[in-house]
């Protein structure tokens, strides 16, 4: 049996995706053989695939950071997990494939009657959201954020989690985007036409309790000043190296040292740090499992709906990563697999 995945062998434009074909190997005694049914695509693949950002995977290498399908084979030391669950899972890379090998214990069953797509459109943001939320800055209801590039995957699935918690939302956007975050309760700020600091100081004179920023660079610094005592600036992304569809290297690095690195000298009780999942993962193991399983109920449950952009075949994913260097779409755009093509 032979599956297709997607393959980056150097840094560049959407151009260097390869799909290519490789035979799908037995599991290990701890892994699960899936067969990837739907897998997304985030805004952080293209700077990863144009090795513009200091940390993280780098070509040669496949895109992916989730699948959603179903186990096709478990290894001999492996309980829990049968042919034919449903299971979806976040990687640090290599989800754009048709099959995919994991360790069992990263596995989260999927309840029974979930779409995979819209599993799929769930898994990374929603987990992302929900631990920026709840386990980094531990917000309250009636507590007041910033959140940037709202009506991308994460900023959405920030803003119906919020609304959920009764976190009220400023949120940055362009305006032909505007009814996709009004519609989840949020203050729609055209960062086009307004300066969004100059908006919420006069709003929010006591200052915000976090911003959410996956921007960058001066848009940190920026959002830092708009905190309270106590508040906290939690980055997630360097997307403000991307440029008019053009991926701007030297940027990477150098925004986040000056956006994150600057605040965290400031003695004035605000606190800044990068969110991110395995760090917190290593530092709180049983998280993953806890929080996946808690986005996985509320999806079940119809308290949450991820907007999904665009539904694409796994060959397509260099055009869907052209379609994210646009920065033209709301929501999440999700790649769908099927082996007997």
């Amino acid at each position: 049996m032979e599956g297709r995945y997607i393959f980056a062998p150097r840094t560049g434009g959407p151009e260097v995706l390869e799909v290519r074909t490789r035979p799908v190997e037995p599991p290990k005694p701890h892994e699960a053989v899936v067969r990837v049914q739907a897998t997304g695509v985030s805004g952080g693949d293209p700077l990863f695939r144009a090795g513009a950002v200091p940390v993280g995977p780098r070509p040669p290498f496949t895109p992916g950071f989730d699948i959603t399908g179903t186990v096709v084979s478990v290894g001999d030391d492996v309980t829990g997990l049968e042919p034919g669950q449903s299971v979806t899972a976040l990687v640090k890379s290599g989800g754009n494939t048709e099959y995919i090998a994991l360790p069992a214990d990263r596995l989260v069953p999927v309840p029974d009657g979930l779409d995979p797509v819209e599993v799929a459109a769930t898994t990374l943001n929603y987990f992302i959201a929900h631990q920026m939320l709840h386990r980094v800055a531990a917000l309250r209801s009636g507590q007041r954020i910033v959140v940037h590039a709202a009506a991308g995957g994460v900023g959405i699935a920030v803003l119906q989690l919020a609304r959920l918690a009764g976190i009220e939302c400023y949120a940055t956007c362009s305006g032909g985007k505007r009814d996709s975050v009004t519609e989840l309760g949020a203050r729609h700020i055209d960062y086009q036409k307004e300066n969004f600091a100059d908006v919420i100081r006069a709003e929010a004179k006591d200052g915000l309790d976090a911003a959410l920023d996956p921007i960058g660079g001066t848009s940190f610094r920026r959002s830092y000043k708009l905190l309270r005592r106590g508040g906290i600036l939690i980055g997630y992304g360097q997307s403000q190296v991307m440029k008019d569809g053009e991926i701007k290297k030297s940027l990477g690095a150098v925004g986040l040292l000056t956006g994150i690195l600057g605040p965290k000298l400031l003695p004035d009780g605000r606190r800044t740090t990068f969110y991110n999942a395995w760090s917190l993962e290593k530092s709180q193991p049983h998280a993953y499992r806890e929080d996946m399983g808690e986005v996985l109920r509320l999806l079940k449950g119809g308290e949450i709906a991820p907007i999904i952009a665009e539904t694409m075949p796994l060959t397509d994913t260099a055009k869907a990563h052209e379609i994210l260097e646009r920065a033209s779409i709301v929501g999440k755009i999700v790649l769908v697999c099927d082996p007997a093509q």
